[in-house]
């Protein structure tokens, strides 16, 4: 399993055990052609969390934000958390911790 997929599961399995309910949007670039497969949907961040409302972006290395990406982000930004997960779980963590949200089963 790539890196980034690895990631991705651990931001979801995270959010499963502190019981935080999201949406997950499933961007992906068609490697044979270079497009965005969710045109409907580009830019949203990777999970989209209901109760608290807050936003995922997961990043791995040196991977950068699209310009979508940051037109979205410094949308959300305006009315709700937007994090970007790079590499680890950590800043998730973090956040989830310092909101106290949730209850780990």
């Amino acid at each position: 399993m790539k890196r980034w997929k690895q990631l991705e599961k651990a931001v979801g399995d995270l959010l499963d055990l502190y019981g935080i309910p999201y949406i997950r949007v499933d961007n992906y670039v068609c490697y044979s052609c270079h497009t965005v497969q969710n045109k409907k949907a580009s830019g949203f961040p990777d999970y989209f969390c209901i109760d608290p409302m807050f936003a995922v972006e997961v990043k791995t290395g040196t991977g950068r934000l699209s310009l979508d990406q940051k037109r979205v982000k410094i949308l959300m930004e305006k009315k709700i958390d937007y994090l970007v997960v790079r590499d680890t779980v950590d800043v998730l963590l973090d956040y989830i911790k310092e909101k106290k949200i949730g209850v780990p089963f």
